[in-house]
């Protein structure tokens, strides 16, 4: 105490001998108010002014030092002689920017001439020919016609004759880009009026719009999930969902793919978890994820029983409609509408026009206070060029053609089921290979049913792998020799967070008649019986 009071007494015959500078300071503008501020400070709280005053002398007694200005008289360099920084050059020897490049399977892929559709005009280069050799160019005439089953075009909006009219009007109107992110700047009247478009559509407060459809539900997810949240993720979701599930840095506890009891074990086990540590459930923010058509292999998402166990556990619900949305349900609003459950009822729903409406771009739909809490915590949104206005007006129109009664025949998605059922018919009796697509899905993935992939059981898992792309790219060389598209699933394993086998995916198209369909499943029929029989010899 008695220390206490010395240091006071000290400090204060320091501030009264300061009083002949406090008139030199006083000629200085400003420095009145300066000196008032210091002595109020000091008579209200000298601690503070002492530690005040301590600080000042730590900060110039840190920058005196050498270490924080930096040694540039060069006493504590290493000299070396002009040989030996010559030997050090010739020894380095720089890291690769990038990871050696892997073997390429198959031949280059062949080249779309003209606009893309069920029907488009394909050029297939010859083995060894480059189409981008800037010194042999390739002539880009001529190809044939083929059946088209690999592009995402499933309602046959790619070529509808009303949304190209609309994005032409659009076009000459606006121009091109957008030319600023959405509140920089960037939005239209008409990335408003799809907004309210997607709202009505899917019966929903309020919707929002991205420019990108993978960055959207990646953005969505660390939008509201952060450290310390808890998500319970589906081990077979998309890339896109994986990454946003990292950027999140949420604690995450993963359930087999569509094993929904393994999911309510999951729930069941956070609860007890919450009682042993006395933690409370409305601490943190928790979320189930799942996709309502699963990207990876087409199969769909028993969403009754996602709702009910989101209930029972007080979770939320994030659903992914990437790949059902436009897609899937009488009018294509997605695995809502095929097990009659509202679209209010899930908390936040993404998906993307590009899969569904042929244009660009994604969007998430939900309440109102979801969807203001995006417009300025969103990373994908608040740092990203807004949406083009022809790819949103190309959007609103597709959503008007949705919206015809579904029996007409001018519905985008008139006979697309019965066309996903034909192609199915035609596959689900091959032996050699496993479909694990829901029959409903135009996303039909094909595999390769296990110990028909290898006479070698002894193959590493990277080999057999690799055995398996090559296997199912021949297929798809086979099929584009008999003119029919198919695409081998082409992904990146190094990043991919779960294994996923590897496939081919068939988008069936309901621009393509019965006949067609049944043709292109003959082909594709044959060329897995050529390919996958010789594979086992």
């Amino acid at each position: 105490m008695s220390t206490a009071t010395d240091l006071l007494a000290a400090f204060n015959s320091t501030i009264s001998s300061l009083k002949p500078i406090q008139s030199i300071a006083q000629k200085i503008p400003g420095s009145q108010v300066a000196w008032r501020y210091i002595k109020a400070s000091h008579q209200d709280d000298p601690i503070r002014t002492i530690l005040e005053v301590a600080l000042v002398f730590f900060i110039i007694r840190t920058y005196a030092q050498s270490r924080t200005k930096g040694d540039t008289s060069g006493k504590n360099f290493v000299k070396l002689s002009e040989k030996e920084i010559d030997e050090l050059v010739e020894e380095w020897i720089p890291e690769p920017l990038l990871p050696p490049a892997k073997p390429k399977i198959g031949a280059q892929a062949p080249i779309i001439l003209g606009p893309t559709g069920p029907r488009p005009r394909v050029l297939f280069p010859s083995p060894g020919q480059d189409p981008r050799d800037p010194v042999n160019p390739m002539p880009l005439e001529g190809g044939k016609v083929v059946l088209n089953l690999a592009s995402v075009n499933f309602g046959n909006l790619a070529g509808n004759e009303r949304v190209r009219d609309k994005a032409v009007a659009c076009l000459r109107r606006y121009g091109v880009g957008s030319c600023g992110p959405p509140g920089f700047y960037g939005t239209f009247d008409v990335h408003m009026e799809l907004e309210r478009d997607l709202a009505v559509f899917l019966s929903v407060p309020a919707a929002i719009i991205y420019a990108h459809s993978f960055s959207t539900i990646a953005s969505v997810i660390p939008s509201f999930s952060k450290r310390g949240d808890i998500i319970v993720a589906d081990r077979g979701v998309n890339f896109a969902i994986q990454k946003g599930i990292q950027i999140s840095r949420s604690t995450v506890r993963w359930y087999e793919h569509g094993d929904y009891e393994g999911l309510e074990r999951v729930l069941e086990g956070i609860r007890k978890e919450d009682k042993r540590y006395g933690r409370k459930p409305t601490a943190g923010r928790r979320f189930i994820i799942t996709e309502g058509i699963f990207e990876n292999d087409g199969s769909m998402v028993d969403l009754p029983k996602i709702m009910e166990l989101k209930r029972k556990y007080k979770y939320r619900l994030m659903l992914d409609e990437s790949w059902s949305f436009g897609i899937v349900g009488k009018t294509g609003r997605g695995v809502t509408e095929v097990f009659d459950i509202p679209t209010a009822s899930v908390d936040i729903l993404t998906g993307s026009m590009a899969n569904g409406l042929g244009s660009g771009g994604g969007f998430c739909a939900g309440s109102l206070d979801v969807v203001a809490h995006q417009r300025i915590n969103s990373p994908a949104l608040v740092f990203s060029a807004a949406l083009p206005p022809l790819l949103a007006v190309s959007a609103s129109e597709a959503i008007s053609l949705l919206s015809i009664p579904p029996s007409s025949p001018e519905h985008p998605l008139n006979g697309l089921i019965e066309n996903v059922r034909v192609l199915r018919n035609l596959l689900d009796p091959i032996t050699s290979i496993e479909i694990p697509s829901a029959a409903v899905s135009p996303v039909i993935h094909i595999t390769i049913k296990p110990n028909n992939n290898s006479s070698n059981p002894f193959l590493s898992v990277e080999q057999s792998r690799n055995e398996q792309e090559r296997l199912l790219q021949d297929v798809v060389d086979q099929c584009a020799e008999n003119g029919v598209l198919v695409s081998r699933v082409r992904r990146n394993w190094e990043q991919e967070i779960v294994e996923n086998r590897p496939s081919l995916r068939v988008c069936v198209t309901s621009g393509l008649t019965r006949k067609e369909v049944e043709k292109a499943g003959s082909v594709l029929k044959t060329a897995l019986g050529k390919v996958l029989g010789k594979g086992r010899k």
